[in-house]
């Protein structure tokens, strides 16, 4: 996540190539091809994300904000959202069940996963990449192995509450924008600020 941060700032701040990706791949990892996959993430997740233009635009609001531990913990969790259908349906399957319970284990992710997307080699692969995304951008624990657990965010800036919302609208483009949507399992990741339902 710090990679992905560092690479979403010098995104907004024009200050990118994949050259400078991969210089920031090789202080993590070793050999080219670990590297080289890591830059074809981190392009996917920034400068190739459909949030990019809207962070563009507040890219001061979204600068700030990023230096806020929840804010950047919900716009760094909307990046992966918005770009990965997977990872917005793992998403909000753990919404659904943590709604109701206060840890969820890989069992039940694995098996109501494989409901949409089948039982192969390629879904435990799926889930190692996306849900450990979630535990470092800090909107999931794992407290032991095997089990999740919650961590709601109360976000501190209007940029990345909208964030938040345009990764769920990405997946949702026929819900209206009129109404709220926070009965949504999506939603259960938000500590709501005084007044909203």
């Amino acid at each position: 996540m710090s990679l992905l941060e560092m690479a979403l700032t010098a995104v907004l701040s024009g200050d990118y190539s994949r050259e400078y990706f991969a210089e920031l791949a090789a202080t993590e990892y070793n050999g080219q091809n670990r590297i080289a996959k890591t830059v074809t993430a981190i392009s996917q997740l920034t400068d190739q994300n459909p949030l990019i233009d809207l962070l563009r635009e507040n890219k001061d609001e979204v600068l700030l904000a990023l230096r806020n531990r929840a804010d950047r913990t919900l716009i760094l969790s909307s990046l992966i959202i918005a770009k990965f259908e997977f990872a917005y349906d793992i998403f909000t399957l753990l919404g659904k069940y943590f709604h109701v319970q206060d840890q969820v284990v890989t069992a039940l992710i694995t098996q109501k996963m494989s409901q949409k997307y089948g039982s192969n080699r390629s879904l435990p692969n799926a889930m190692n990449c996306a849900l450990p995304m979630f535990i470092e951008a800090g909107i999931l624990h794992r407290p032991k192995i095997g089990f999740f657990e919650i961590r709601k965010v109360t976000p501190g800036t209007a940029i990345a509450r909208r964030v938040f919302d345009e990764a769920f609208y990405i997946w949702n483009p026929g819900l209206s924008r009129n109404i709220n949507h926070f009965s949504n399992p999506y939603y259960e990741f938000i500590k709501f600020y005084h007044g909203e339902d």
